[in-house]
């Protein structure tokens, strides 16, 4: 009879043996503690960049980028927190851009407690529009090290990323494209 009822029962068990393989829900709490807070600037979410010249109009467009979702994983150390940064940029041809490649640079920064900037540097992606397409993106993915002094957490920190504007497309994007 009890050999009758292990077929019921043993995937109960084995359930039960393998939950407690995992993280608890307090390991993982603590880990996202850890890991410090990705953060998009605002200003520089979103790039038009036009031809040289005083025109400002839709036909004087190269190129329009948007910073999309940035992800955060890490992997916490006794020194230092180890992030796997990824970013998604999309960007979508002007019709003045006759070359059809766009050059886009965006930045990261990584921020102490206080706010002040300890880390940072800048990249580029370059996108080719072959054929008739006028939108291609990427995945721009980085690896940072952020050093812990005893008792810092990684959680405490911040990484700022954004696009690299110009100052007058800076105040583009702050005026909503309104001169």
């Amino acid at each position: 009879m009890t050999l009758r009822l292990l077929p019921l029962v043993a995937p109960g068990i084995l359930v039960s043996v393998l939950a407690g393989c995992g993280p608890s829900t307090q390991e993982i709490s603590d880990l996202r503690a850890g890991c410090p807070q990705a953060m998009r600037v605002q200003d520089a979410a979103n790039l038009t960049r036009f031809k040289p010249g005083g025109g400002r109009d839709r036909t004087d467009v190269l190129f329009q980028a948007e910073l999309g979702k940035v992800d955060i994983a890490c992997d916490l150390r006794k020194n230092a927190v180890y992030v796997e940064l990824t970013l998604n940029i999309v960007v979508s041809q002007g019709p003045a851009l006759t070359d059809r490649t766009a050059n886009v640079g965006y930045f990261v920064r990584i921020l102490n407690p206080s706010g002040t900037i300890v880390q940072g540097r800048n990249f580029a992606a370059d996108y080719k529009f072959a054929g008739n397409r006028t939108r291609e993106g990427s995945s721009e993915q980085l690896s940072l090290n952020i050093p812990l002094a005893q008792g810092q957490s990684g959680g405490a920190y911040t990484v700022a990323v954004g696009l690299l504007p110009t100052h007058e497309e800076l105040e583009y994007n702050r005026t909503g494209g309104r001169r």
